[in-house]
């Protein structure tokens, strides 16, 4: 009988060869998360998928006061093993086995700054920072202005990604692979001239990645550890220039998209812009905001109602 550690090694040895590197990364984490639970993660695929094990697996994770979105992470990926371990549908598969655990998608709309605070950021005199500062301010920023573009196609735009001459970045999204163009925003050349890579060695825009040569999964750890340093120099710099607000990379998304809606931008336009595989998605990552428009519509009327403003 096969222990989780070793299937979930083969797993993740085959994503590596289909060059999907989020999901190893994924695949990695929970591994080691739940090594940190039992102690080891050689305990047998059979132990591992009871209900009374994930639920232990789950509270402790509580406990050290993981997210629900990372418990959930964490929990759907041990699902994705199971079923490909025990398919839905062969003998001994429980479709319920997961029931009992958290396995939802919380929106995080607390992420997205307000107009006054991005335009702060925005006019920032960058000759006030350090060179980190300056560079770590001039990515967030571009991120924004290149419609929340996210930091991991930020990082892996090449030189000839950027066309100067037309005023275009073309590139493809990271995550779905799809064909983005963007327009360069006038607010972006000044930060382009101070942040781009002038190495002829490096087939990078910015000087985020190692431009050494190396296999995809290396430099996919190397843009980890980018990530990393980046969202931790962020953190630094919003107690600056935000004090008590938190950023990380994917703030300037999280704007760009919920300033957009707030400005009328339809769903439709936002998912372009985005990048996502469907308006689905963006319906999704937009609700909780829909959900505050309507409330705002219904306060409205509650008050022409009460006030007597309402003919008929």
């Amino acid at each position: 009988m096969k222990d989780l550690q070793s299937y979930m090694a083969e797993v993740i040895e085959e994503l590596k060869r289909n060059e999907k590197f989020p999901a190893v990364h994924i695949y990695l984490c929970t591994c080691n998360s739940f090594t940190k639970f039992c102690g080891s993660a050689s305990m047998p695929l059979h132990e591992v998928f009871t209900p009374g094990r994930l639920k232990e697996y789950e509270n402790w994770m509580m406990q050290q006061e993981l997210s629900l979105n990372t418990i959930s992470t964490y929990m759907r990926t041990l699902r994705a093993v199971y079923n490909r371990w025990m398919p839905p549908g062969s003998t001994g598969h429980n479709p319920g086995l997961f029931n009992g655990v958290y396995t939802k998608v919380t929106a995080q709309t607390k992420r997205a700054l307000t107009g006054r605070q991005m335009r702060q950021l925005i006019d920032a005199d960058l000759e006030q920072l350090t060179k980190e500062q300056q560079s770590v301010l001039a990515y967030f920023v571009l991120m924004f202005l290149f419609r929340g573009m996210p930091f991991i196609d930020l990082a892996y735009l090449r030189k000839r990604d950027i066309d100067m001459r037309n005023g275009r970045i073309t590139y493809r999204r990271h995550k779905t692979g799809r064909q983005l163009v963007v327009q360069i925003p006038r607010e972006a050349l000044p930060l382009l001239k101070t942040c781009k890579d002038n190495r002829p060695s490096s087939i990078y825009l910015f000087p985020i990645l190692n431009a050494e040569p190396h296999d995809d999964w290396k430099l996919y750890q190397c843009y980890q550890d980018a990530l990393r340093s980046f969202n931790k120099s962020l953190r630094r710099l919003a107690l600056r220039l935000l004090p008590g607000v938190k950023i990380s990379s994917y703030t300037a998304r999280h704007t760009w998209a919920t300033l957009s809606f707030h400005l009328g931008t339809p769903v439709g336009i936002i998912s372009q812009a985005l990048g996502h595989s469907s308006i689905r998605v963006t319906e999704t990552y937009l609700k909780p905001f829909e959900e505050k428009r309507i409330d705002k519509e219904n306060r409205k009327l509650i008050s022409a109602v009460t006030k007597c403003k309402l003919i008929n």
